[in-house]
């Protein structure tokens, strides 16, 4: 995932309403819209009583988002599953879309989720004015700590999600810089020692390879193997002037962050956020015997 600690580029401005920027994060977010419908309606499509393999895929997801919802919210309020289903679908590809290498994460700009936490206070607003009327939604604002959760709400909301979808982007980058600086240090070192000891090298980690290595078959001895052989060939190609500046050591390890930071890590928070969302919009919808024996003063 490649994120620009600067801010989304702005590609273009529309010149109305005092200008309307494109950033990145508007492509990306259409592009997930787009996505996410032409999803669908190709996945809604033909369903028959008798279930293919991609209806049976389909039906499970929309099974477990409804679960989630009743267990979150109550039954009475199983309406709120599609609204809750597109939010996490939204929220998960909005952060995964960086993947792509060429487009920016949607949820990496805080614009993004502070809209959607804003939307969830709105509901959750309206629902009180609806439940209590005006009046009373007024009254509460006497106490300012009512003030303060109103506002520290979406604050939190918008924040949590945003922070650890950039962060962790902005980790994978420092992290894959320091390495490609790592390749060029140690290329330069074993090529002004000589091609001999490029070609040393290489030959050790073969050995390794074949007789250490897979008699130990121990990840660090796997890895400490692959590192010399690594370091051997390329300061063996780089001495003879075949190839030089191949930053070898950012080959895999940038991958293995990118499983926690941009794959579990966007999981974790799109279904954070759901869940938030659920437990939030779910406290200002009681169920309505609760609701009934709350004006009863019972």
């Amino acid at each position: 995932m490649t994120i620009d600690v600067t801010g989304p580029f702005v590609y273009f401005v529309i010149p109305i309403f005092g200008g309307i920027p494109i950033t990145q994060t508007t492509v990306s977010s259409v592009i997930v819209t787009i996505l996410l419908c032409t999803a669908f309606i190709l996945l809604g499509r033909n369903l028959t009583k008798r279930p293919s393999g991609r209806q049976v895929l389909v039906e499970k997801g929309v099974t477990m988002i409804t679960n989630l919802t009743v267990s979150a919210m109550g039954a009475h309020n199983i309406h709120w599953t599609p609204f809750m289903g597109c939010l996490f679908l939204c929220s998960i590809c909005g952060s995964y879309i960086g993947l792509t290498g060429f487009l920016r994460s949607a949820t990496a700009d805080i614009n993004c989720t502070a809209v959607w936490a804003l939307m969830v206070s709105f509901i959750i607003w309206f629902n009180n004015i609806k439940k209590d009327g005006v009046g009373n939604f007024l009254k509460g604002y006497i106490n300012p700590m009512n003030i303060i959760s109103d506002v520290a709400q979406p604050l939190s909301m918008s924040f949590r999600h945003f922070s650890n979808v950039s962060v962790g982007g902005i980790i994978s980058a420092i992290v894959y810089a320091a390495l490609t600086l790592l390749s060029t240090i140690v290329c330069e070192l074993v090529s002004s020692a000589g091609w001999l000891t490029g070609a040393a090298l290489t030959l050790a980690g073969i050995l390794m390879i074949l007789f250490w290595a897979r008699k130990r078959k121990k990840i660090g001895s796997i890895i400490l193997s692959a590192a010399t052989l690594m370091i051997g060939v390329f300061g063996l190609l780089q001495a003879l002037g075949i190839l030089s500046g191949v930053p070898f050591f950012t080959y895999g390890i940038p991958a293995v962050l990118s499983l926690y930071f941009d794959l579990f890590s966007g999981f974790i928070q799109a279904l954070v956020f759901t869940l938030l969302s659920m437990v939030y919009i779910a406290g200002s919808l009681p169920e309505p015997e609760s609701a009934e024996e709350t004006l009863s003063g019972t």
